[in-house]
């Protein structure tokens, strides 16, 4: 194990409570902390004076401060991943009226960096920072099939498949058959999986020869919309190499 600092940690404790958008006096956060009164009392006086945390004057409690979100929108904008997408994402979205996602692979977790919110009445909606396990619909099917087999197989051991919708696929030999397809189409596409009463679609983003990032959109299933999935197909095939060009220069 990496050497830890235990004044470190405790810090980052105290801040992914409070993400929790609760405010929490010392009392709360040391009732749900392993952390002492007077360690607590003098991180949080260490993390307001840099911004990170700030006290109401009239609760006495204590919540997240503005200097993580400045954290937070310096990280997006200097994201290239991020920066390479959007613009193609809102295009997708502008086009077809549907939710447009952006994923990656972080710390053996689908992890959704970026959403675009479709247009339409009857839509589905998804917001950035959302986990999800590997094994995951469309998403994980992109990142699985582009893996080296052994890597591949250690994630399907540790993280089973699972019925998330009325047509997901449990079964381990035809799902890797469809993970053998995803890879050769370079789209992964799925009616009522993960979710029933939607149709998704998700493609690879290259960054030189990894598989950097999956781009999906997703849409309430209708007899319009399973019409129009080769359209679909053409135009999220066409940013996602876009966005992998992008990559690829950088």
């Amino acid at each position: 194990m990496p050497a830890r600092i235990a004044a470190i940690d405790n810090a980052i404790d105290i801040l992914m409570v409070l993400s929790q958008n609760k405010e929490k006096s010392i009392r709360e956060l040391g009732g749900q902390l392993d952390i002492s009164k007077s360690t607590l009392h003098r991180t949080l006086q260490t993390l307001e004076s840099r911004g990170f945390v700030k006290q109401d004057s009239a609760t006495q409690k204590y919540s997240l401060g503005y200097q993580i979100l400045e954290l937070g929108v310096q990280l997006k904008a200097h994201h290239e991943l991020r920066n390479a997408a959007v613009p193609h994402m809102v295009d997708l979205r502008d086009q077809l009226g549907e939710t447009v996602q952006l994923a990656v692979m972080e710390n053996d977790q689908l992890l959704i960096i970026e959403a675009v919110e479709g247009t339409k009445e009857l839509r589905f909606f998804s917001k950035a920072g959302q986990t999800l396990p590997v094994t995951y619909g469309n998403f994980g099917k992109v990142f699985l099939a582009f893996m080296d087999i052994d890597e591949r197989e250690n994630y399907l051991a540790g993280q089973p498949l699972e019925k998330y919708g009325s047509l997901s696929i449990v079964d381990r030999s035809e799902y890797i058959k469809q993970l053998e397809h995803v890879k050769e189409e370079r789209l992964s596409k799925s009616v009522d999986d993960p979710i029933d009463g939607s149709i998704s679609m998700a493609v690879p983003i290259f960054s030189k020869t990894e598989t950097a990032a999956a781009l999906s959109i997703v849409g309430a299933k209708t007899n319009q919309l399973l019409a129009d999935q080769e359209r679909w197909e053409k135009l999220l095939k066409k940013a996602g190499e876009a966005v992998s060009n992008e990559l690829s220069k950088t």
